[in-house]
């Protein structure tokens, strides 16, 4: 068995099943299953097999999750990537990973034409579009004279079914192995832990290169026989408009998304179809939380977990109200511990309240880092992935994250959390976004520091300070000194904020260091 056959098995059970859905067209569970024997055909005739990658720099598009499962099912190892990199970043990727071919769509041509002649390990690059150039083979041409009929069973359970590159926040981007066990696991815990059916369809609106929008709701959907909805990207009108007209039920997002859903006019729409939403990433202020919780009336989680993992924690907000900001407890087929900060050893566990390293362990954590035997030591000790996030428990065992390890601002012998000044400034009606990093002070090492994206135009930082002053949630050492206006608060795709970018755009705008 491997996390290709779940799209078998699913054709198998409901053939007629619609399946996918892009841009006004649709494909069932049979008529996808044999494009995608057909691409892994065409693979395999390739040489493709066990363990040879294969790199996509692709929007979200049907011949990108048919490529996908096509290796999934004969062996071969997809490595999706980031296309808001720049081209020498995705040339490290490609390279590191050592892909013999190359997939990439018409759009960003202009990524890959100034690195094509520095990828030594890429024998072809398929291309999709409708203009290829050189030696580049349409995706079509290359998978039309293959069988539609199954291919041999290509990888097995411990074998890596694909490799994530991490972000790169703490250095060169990671290639994390996901084998085909971890997968298959994952997909039952989200199945689990929101409580997916056959009958659901959701909406695939951000990018299937990170591993939350591919692990929590696409892959689950195919193992399910459930319906994904494919679009390029986001826009919270036609997100609307999609839920409206292709009756979804289940509808996934980072916080930023979720507030702009809320926000919108909801009254336009027949939205009568959600029942389950849910989101990771960042904090949702409790407000929109419980906008979140009207709108979706069976469930609404905040689902954690990292590309070493997922899905670790999951608390459903409707069930349990009175646990808004939590991760929640440690979802099916997960442990999840707090050990005191810079612990090498698992046993090491912090009391609740006290705020240490969440640690995990379970079957979808990842088999390793690609080919860095020594950072995969680093972070797999005993079983145990030490994840870089700082959290605490309570006494129920309901986590709250606090942001990583490394973000952390210490100012005058204080450590202050982000998150922690962040939930005060959220429940201020006047504040739409933001955000807290530590800028260096020459009197108290670093200084806590605010932007934000306020909703009042004549919001001021006095009114900012008297609020943190009065606030019997933030001890006086934690608030901010200091706040920046922004229009908008640098974040990556995940909706994660940016804290490196943002340090860079405040020192910029400081007329003067910091005492």
């Amino acid at each position: 068995m491997n996390l290709g056959l779940t799209l078998t098995q699913s054709a198998l059970k409901w053939p007629e099943k619609t399946a996918l859905v892009f841009e006004g067209r649709s494909w069932t569970y049979r008529e996808w299953n044999r494009e995608v024997n057909r691409a892994a055909n065409a693979f395999a005739g390739h040489g493709i097999g066990r363990g040879d990658r294969v790199a996509f720099l692709t929007w979200n598009l049907p011949e990108q999750v048919t490529a996908f499962y096509g290796l999934l099912k004969i062996g071969g190892v997809p490595v999706p990537i980031n296309y808001r990199l720049a081209p020498n970043e995705v040339k490290f990727i490609v390279n590191d990973c050592g892909a013999r071919l190359f997939v990439f769509e018409e759009a960003l041509r202009d990524l890959v034409m100034p690195i094509l002649d520095e990828l030594p390990s890429v024998e072809r690059c398929i291309y999709i579009g409708d203009s290829p150039q050189k030696d580049e083979v349409p995706f079509q041409d290359f998978i039309e004279p293959a069988s539609d009929r199954e291919p041999p069973i290509g990888a097995g359970f411990n074998d890596a079914a694909f490799i994530m590159y991490t972000s790169g926040t703490t250095g060169l981007p990671k290639g994390v192995v996901r084998t085909h066990l971890a997968e298959l696991f994952g997909s039952m815990t989200m199945a689990q832990e929101c409580g997916f059916r056959q009958d659901d369809s959701i909406l695939n609106n951000k990018p299937l290169f990170h591993i939350a929008q591919l692990q929590l709701q696409f892959l689950p959907f195919v193992h399910l026989g459930a319906t994904n909805v494919l679009t390029r990207g986001f826009d919270v009108e036609e997100t609307l408009s999609l839920v409206e007209s292709e009756r979804l039920t289940c509808l996934h997002g980072v916080p930023t998304q979720m507030v702009m859903m809320v926000q919108a006019d909801l009254s336009k729409y027949d939205l009568s179809s959600l029942r389950c939403g849910f989101y990771g990433g960042q904090t949702l202020a409790d407000d929109v939380t419980r906008k979140c919780m009207t709108l979706f009336p069976d469930l609404f989680l905040n689902v954690y977990g990292f590309t070493e993992g997922l899905t670790v924690n999951a608390c459903d907000y409707r069930r349990h109200p009175d646990k808004l900001g939590s991760v929640g407890q440690a979802a099916i087929n997960m442990e999840v511990r707090i050990v005191r900060t810079g612990a090498t050893e698992p046993d090491d566990v912090v009391a609740p309240g006290e705020i240490g390293e969440l640690i995990a362990r379970g079957p979808s954590i990842m088999k390793e880092y690609f080919r860095q035997p020594e950072r995969t030591a680093a972070a797999l000790r005993k079983g145990w992935y030490f994840s870089g996030d700082a959290a605490y428990s309570d006494e129920a065992g309901f986590v709250t994250v606090m942001g990583r390890l490394d973000h952390t601002i210490k100012t005058g012998g204080e450590n202050v959390h982000p998150s922690e000044v962040e939930n005060v400034l959220f429940d201020h009606h006047a504040i739409a976004d933001a955000a807290v990093v530590g800028l260096p002070s020459s009197k108290w090492g670093q200084v806590v520091c605010a932007a934000i994206t306020p909703k009042d135009p004549e919001l001021t930082a006095d009114a900012l300070d008297q609020y943190c002053r009065e606030s019997p949630d933030l001890a006086d050492f934690k608030r901010p000194r200091h706040y920046f206006f922004l229009d908008e608060i640098p974040s990556n795709s995940t909706g994660k904020v940016e804290r490196g970018r943002l340090k860079e755009k405040l020192l910029g705008l400081l007329e003067r260091p910091l005492d």
